[in-house]
This record gives structure tokens, sequence and C-alpha cells, in this order.
């Protein structure tokens, strides 16, 4: 068997980060869907650059 000593990125907290950032997307997505009367590729097209500006950062 192969020893792998690499550390999880759970345990460095990012993975409970980047899971509230999606979660607040996509309710964020909903809500123009619901409120905004917006298709929801409008939706994800407003979203997604903030997803990727996140994961930039990362």
């Amino acid at each position: 068997m192969c020893e792998n000593n690499a550390v999880p990125e759970v345990s460095n907290g990012h993975d409970a980060t980047a899971a509230r950032i999606y979660g607040l997307a996509l309710v964020a997505g909903v809500l123009l869907i619901i409120f905004g009367d917006t298709s929801p590729v409008e939706a994800s097209g407003f979203v997604s650059p903030f997803l990727v500006m996140f994961e930039q950062r990362r």
C-alpha cells in the first residue's frame, strides 16, 4: 500500500466556507428566479461570476 501524508482540505476549514458560499449562491439564484422575475439562465449568469471570484481567491 502507498503511504500518503497529504492533509485533507476539510481540516483547514475551506470546505465549510465553500459549502456556505455555494449554498448562499444557490439561495440567491432561487430568490432571483422567484422574486426577481428572471429565468434560471439569467439567474445563473448573475450568480456564477461571484462563484468564479471566490474560487480564484482560494
